[in-house]
């Protein structure tokens, strides 16, 4: 008799594990796709999802409290346990769907009354804002307890739905900790000048090449751009006085990133990069700003998505968000012949400085949903195409833990790879580039990683091309769409990898390759991580390169000996910080 009712209980708890196991996937699908929450019909639609889950929380919730044989098995200790997982399980889901739902509402109500028009932000919203973040992701991180005892599917289910709630709250933590450094950002308490960087993505270093700017001044929340112009007029006859760190140096002081505005942000730490960029500006016109914001293509893309199109003196009908890239990176470039004196180049390049003054006019003159902005503006940040710097250490480690700028490994050096594929010419020719990623890890008995890195280079140039100032000869190359990269891998601080140097925090190994048009180039590095398991999880986090086009990425993993859980192949792409991650056990 009691073996019978031990196995209805289990059938019970099952029957609520499926259950919980849609919000689960609900909730889940809500934290990874922050698009939805971009208009007011997608936060709708994320309502209606919540209430749907909380519907078959409800169920759940009936079914445990009804379950006569749950109700048996409380008096027995090592099945009260399961009872007590499913019960608190659902309670804790509840919860969330409410913090979820209060949330949302409360957001809503703030981006209706508060507009942003004008070219100005309302600096009282976003106070509140940042109260109500912090005050959902306090709530979330309650909802974190611990699964042990739990068997089989509940154990799993309560271990993914702690993930979930812990990312969540981070995430609203992070939010809330950037909105309260915003007032002074915003010049809420004081005027604010600060160079805007606009990056060329079809010349990448680590980030697109700033090859025009900005300067911008936010006072009280409002905006205005006082200049644009090309790099060119910010000529420096000696290097800059920002020190330069010994692996930089080492890598990168031959391309001289103080003295030449192509090479500042060769490095992967923008917060370096950001502060040459400041004594440059400073040596070139005695003038010091506050900042720096650096954005490219694809930023200026996602505000195009916010505002609407826009029209450029020289650029024939409108900028959209869909036909930026082309028109930006490719258009602009075609018909300049090879050799072409910098006048009708530099005409071309200043036009996206123009795009970025014209994205503000247009702000100055609509209406504008802020938290649409400010969703486009995180989506560019999360995958490297805005950067921000500041020169107040308080309001900079506020941007470095929250990932609006700073080396690529804060918080997580020795779990981190970031590569980057820089173009080694002076032609325009990244637009045309399209690298991937595949890593292969072995894991060994004793916790140690082998990652086998493999970058692919592909050079979409057809074959056969005149020459151009696009596509070339330049004077490293010989053909036209002949493209030579750097192809720089970023592995783990404290790993072994050949020919490496510490740089960006992180270890650092360089090739270069050769791609004609046409070609595809492998560069492989072997990375050698020691005692990769950390509470029994293997885990490897991507920090995207800020390419026109992300990344594909795939990692498999081969662990002889080892128990994983999850599936050993796992791809995706490096439209933002990528953590892949296995549970395993011998």
């Amino acid at each position: 008799m009691f073996v019978l009712s031990a196995f209805a209980a289990w059938r019970d708890v099952r029957a609520a594990q499926n259950e919980l196991s849609g919000v689960r996937r609900t909730l889940s699908a809500i934290v990874k796709d922050p698009a939805l929450l971009k208009t007011k019909d997608g936060r709708a639609e994320a309502v209606r999802r919540l209430d749907d889950a909380d519907a078959e929380v409800a169920a759940a919730r009936r079914r445990v409290s009804r379950s006569l044989p749950l109700s048996v098995i409380r008096y027995v200790p090592v099945l009260r346990r399961q009872r007590q997982g499913i019960v608190g399980f659902a309670e804790d889901a509840h919860t969330g769907i409410g913090i979820g739902r209060d949330l949302f509402t409360r957001v809503e109500r703030l981006a209706e009354e508060n507009q942003v028009s004008g070219g100005r932000v309302p600096l009282g919203a976003v106070a509140e804002l940042q109260h109500e973040l912090r005050r959902a992701g306090t709530r979330s991180s309650r909802l974190v307890r611990s699964a042990g005892g739990l068997w089989g599917a509940l154990g799993r289910g309560r271990r993914d739905f702690n993930r979930i709630a812990s990312e969540s709250s981070s995430r609203l933590l992070h939010g809330s900790e950037a909105a309260g450094a915003m007032r002074g950002v915003l010049g809420g308490d004081g005027d604010r000048r600060y160079l805007v960087a606009v990056q060329n993505n079809a010349e990448m270093r680590d980030q697109g090449m700033p090859l025009s700017y900005a300067v911008a001044r936010l006072s009280g929340g409002h905006l205005t751009v006082e200049h644009t112009g090309h790099i060119s007029e910010l000529l420096l006859h000696a290097p800059a006085p920002t020190p330069i760190p010994p692996g930089t140096e080492t890598v990168f002081g031959s391309i001289l990133p103080t003295t030449l505005w192509q090479s500042v942000n060769a490095t992967a730490d923008s917060a370096w990069s950001s502060r040459a960029m400041l004594d440059m500006y400073a040596q070139a016109t005695g003038e010091h700003l506050d900042g720096v914001v650096a954005l490219d293509v694809p930023a200026i893309s996602a505000l195009l998505r916010v505002v609407g199109p826009v029209t450029v003196p020289g650029i024939e009908g409108q900028i959209t968000a869909d036909n930026a890239a082309q028109i930006l990176l490719n258009q602009l470039y075609n018909g300049i012949p090879a050799g072409a004196a910098r006048p009708a180049t530099q005409d071309k390049e200043e036009r996206q400085a123009e795009v970025a003054r014209a994205l503000v006019d247009r702000m100055a003159a609509a209406r504008v949903d802020p938290l649409s902005l400010g969703l486009e503006l995180a989506a560019s940040a999360a995958g490297g195409h805005l950067r921000f710097y500041s020169v107040l250490p308080g309001e900079e480690g506020v941007v470095e833990r929250t990932g609006l700028g700073g080396p690529p490994g804060d918080g997580a050096p020795r779990s981190t790879f970031h590569v980057a594929v820089e173009n080694r010419t002076a032609t325009k020719l990244d637009y045309f580039i399209h690298p991937r990623i595949s890593q292969q890890i072995r894991l060994n008995g004793r916790g140690d990683a082998v990652v086998r890195t493999t970058i692919t280079v592909k050079n979409d140039v057809p074959p056969g091309q005149p020459p151009s100032y696009q596509l070339g000869p330049d004077q490293f190359t010989q053909h036209p769409g002949d493209y030579i990269g750097w192809v720089l891998l970023w592995g783990p601080a404290g790993a072994d990898q050949p020919n490496a140097t510490r740089e960006s925090g992180l270890t650092l190994t360089p090739n270069v390759v050769a791609v004609s048009a046409g070609q595809v180039k492998e560069v492989t590095v072997e990375t050698v991580i020691l005692g990769a398991v950390h509470d029994g999880a293997l885990s490897l986090r991507l920090v995207p390169q800020p390419r026109q086009e992300a990344m594909p990425v795939e990692a498999r993993l081969s662990a002889p000996g080892w128990h994983v859980r999850e599936a050993t192949r796992m791809a995706g792409f490096l439209d933002r910080l990528t953590v892949f991650s296995w549970h395993v056990s011998h």
